[in-house]
């Protein structure tokens, strides 16, 4: 080697260093007791739905420039708002305060919205093998990364396995503190759903609803128009249900049935035992939205411009909500109240049984996100490159 080439080498290993210090800044600060907002749909079976009571959260208490257009929904961990953005970096604001904690700058597009925990953060993002990352926020560093192709769908992080879909339609479980590969299972298409996990032991079901397996389960769809059911442990298929069109709605699982979308238009439920259909919903067009379910209703945003509410065991229509642009943003539920996004840039709070407006918020942009809850607050992006915190 040379003395140029050397000199070369030496310059490329000092940028490297510090690129990899830099990469990574985050502040530490003092969380609430709130366990968090942990992934996209809020819990492990995705229902985005918390029975906390809360007064009408219809005040901005901030707004955070992430300089690019928010596409996806971020978590609350630790006190902290997680969300990736088009900026190339993972943002992280002080949940309260909405000031600026620190970001973790990558060399692409961040790709999916993260799960995790206070420990450690999971990931995809946009490359020419696309992976997914373990981010450790105490060390402030990568934990491990992985390459599995092109990942569109949110990962759902359970017990010790991380689960997440790619565009080849592949299932993948991996092991949470390595990132070891556990199994596979192919699909006919590509994954945009983000999973639902159930442990056969939910002391909601009842005998004649229960599963024919004492495995815990993890449920998502396809857009080759089926939803999967497999075993957690192995990736072996239990049952699959074929819709009329493809699945980028994330399953919502709930007193022994599971709801999901179709751009078929139609909202399903399916009964978990066996996957057979207990009733299905005709909206007006395409459905790209995840559902939100409660102890009595299930909600679905449409192509159509509506939010739908309807009930769980029959399907009957409860209510409908016009907006004046798409609905793809996902519902959640707080207390008495709905909260979604559509692409006219509102964000609404209904009240989940009449479907009554009760206060909207019009931002700049398109909202495609969906929301998050964390200890009394309400938190969107918007297309418009900010995120929004509303509370009282």
């Amino acid at each position: 080697m040379n003395k140029r080439t050397l000199l070369l080498f030496a310059w490329s290993v000092l940028l490297l260093c510090m690129s990899c210090t830099s990469a990574f800044k985050l502040k530490k600060i003092e969380s609430s007791d709130s366990p968090g907002w942990k992934s996209f749909r809020g819990d492990a079976q995705n229902t985005g739905f918390i029975s906390t009571l809360t007064p009408t959260l219809d005040k901005l208490l901030w707004k955070y420039d992430m300089n690019r257009a928010v596409k996806f929904s971020p978590i609350i961990v630790g006190g902290m708002v997680v969300v990736g953005s088009l900026d190339k970096k993972l943002d992280f604001i002080d949940a309260v305060s909405g000031n600026e904690l620190g970001y973790y700058k990558i060399a692409s597009l961040v790709s999916t919205s993260p799960c995790g925990d206070e420990e450690t953060i999971y990931f995809g993002w946009y490359n020419t093998k696309e992976s997914l990352y373990a981010l450790n926020l105490p060390k402030k560093q990568v934990r491990w990364k992985v390459i599995l192709g092109d990942i569109s769908a949110s990962p759902k992080l359970k017990g010790d396995k991380i689960f997440v879909g790619t565009g080849d339609g592949s299932m993948w479980a991996l092991e949470k503190t390595t990132g070891r590969k556990i199994w596979q299972f192919k699909s006919q298409n590509s994954i945009l759903s983000t999973p639902a996990c159930l442990e056969n032991s939910a002391p909601w079901e009842s005998d004649s609803l229960s599963l024919n397996t004492n495995e815990e389960m993890v449920y998502f769809g396809s857009t080759d128009g089926f939803l999967y059911a497999l075993q957690a442990k192995s990736g072996k298929l239990n049952w699959k249900f074929k819709a009329d069109g493809g699945i980028y709605s994330s399953p919502a699982i709930h007193d022994g049935m599971i709801f999901f979308g179709s751009v078929d238009g139609y909202l399903y439920a399916l009964y978990l035992k066996d996957g057979s259909m207990a009733w299905k919903f005709r909206t007006g067009e395409d459905i790209y939205s995840s559902p939100a379910v409660t102890e009595s209703l299930v909600y679905i945003g449409s192509n159509d411009y509506c939010m739908y509410a309807l009930n769980q065991k029959t399907g009957e229509l409860s209510w409908k909500f016009k907006t004046e642009g798409l609905v793809h943003s996902s519902p959640i539920v707080i207390g008495d109240a709905l909260f979604f996004g559509s692409y006219d840039g509102n964000f609404y709070e209904l009240n989940r049984y009449t479907g009554e407006l009760l206060w909207k918020y019009q931002t700049k942009g398109m909202i495609s996100a969906s929301p998050a809850y964390y200890d009394g607050r309400i938190y969107i992006g918007s297309e418009d490159g900010y995120m929004y915190c509303f509370g009282r």
